[in-house]
């Protein structure tokens, strides 16, 4: 599965700006930017998916794009057969030392920067559906666009999640890439407020098919870099400086800030809570509650024992610093 959040991602904001608009209506908000520049000789779009060892969910997300635009695959070392089979449905290879997210999509954004208009982010777990392929057509037509959010259908065990907020965040996967730029390596986002965005008027589709126990091993992961972000203090300090409520991506960070403000250990059951009763997790059966346990509760309430950690072993070093 993609990478999680206890919390909807920010992706950059303004204070007062006009709401996004669907790709479907012709309107879009306008940040400070001037009308976009092209190059005529570069092709309209490319596909980007980043891998590591995406054997189980590569053919798919390939197949997914029906043949529409360019592949563009980045690996960072996958041990599996992803490349093999990444070149055998004729996507073009590159492999990049993975630092965090944010670098390896910038990095993908330089290679494409002098040969694409457009680039759209797939991650390998995702797929395209006809209804969205038909929306990122019409965006990309458009020259007051620099960027296209997109919502998720998750499907767990077959079933596609219809509540429990699960889907409800937008994350740009659409851009310009001489435009767009990711900051924050974990949970990484686009800063858009000057950049010209739309919400693209429907969804991919998530669906991973690796075990579980993938699912559980990956989040331990994000789990600890979450902690080591959070106690650096770079996003929970900062209050709600610079953004909105009245928009999409102030309301986000809106409620991160507030979340963050909750007590270590208390505030995953709230989060928990939240998504089962207000959110209605419940009414998709095993796989909404089983889904709501693993993102809602078990990833967060990991995330607070590794920042409890992470604060106790600075302690001891301040203690032993201190003492020579």
């Amino acid at each position: 599965m993609t990478i999680s959040t206890l919390l909807p991602p920010h992706h950059g904001s303004t204070a007062a700006r006009p709401s996004e608009a669907s790709a479907n209506d012709g309107s879009a908000h306008v940040g400070e930017r001037g009308p976009a520049s092209d190059a005529g000789a570069r092709e309209p779009l490319v596909i980007i998916i980043l891998t590591l060892d995406e054997e189980a969910n590569i053919q798919k997300a390939i197949a997914s794009v029906q043949g529409r635009a360019p592949v563009m695959v980045v690996d960072s070392g996958s041990r599996d057969r992803t490349v093999a089979l990444a070149r055998a449905a004729g996507a073009e290879l590159h492999e990049h030392a993975f630092v965090d997210y944010a670098s390896q999509r910038n990095w993908a954004l330089e290679q494409a920067q002098s040969r694409y208009r457009w680039v759209f982010f797939l991650d390998a777990d995702e797929e395209i559906t006809p209804a969205l392929w038909r929306a990122i057509d019409q965006a990309c037509a458009r020259d007051d666009l620099d960027g296209g959010y997109v919502g998720l259908t998750f499907v767990v065990l077959g079933r596609e999640l219809e509540h429990g907020g699960f889907g409800g965040a937008s994350i740009l996967r659409l851009m310009r890439p001489d435009v767009a730029r990711f900051s924050r390596g974990t949970n990484e986002r686009v800063d858009d407020r000057h950049m010209r965005v739309t919400r693209l008027g429907a969804k991919l589709r998530h669906d991973d098919h690796k075990p579980l126990a993938e699912w559980f091993r990956k989040h331990v992961r994000y789990a600890q870099r979450e902690a080591r972000h959070f106690v650096d203090g770079d996003d929970h300090r900062r209050g709600l400086d610079g953004f909105s409520l009245r928009t999409k991506a102030g309301r986000t960070v809106g409620v991160r800030w507030a979340y963050n403000k909750l007590p270590l250990f208390l505030r995953p059951f709230v989060h928990f809570g939240r998504t089962v009763v207000a959110q209605h997790a419940w009414l998709d059966g095993l796989p909404g509650l089983m889904y709501a346990g693993m993102q809602s509760l078990w990833y967060p309430l990991m995330i607070d024992l590794f920042i409890y950690e992470e604060r106790w072993r600075r302690k001891l070093e301040r203690e032993e610093h201190e003492g020579t």
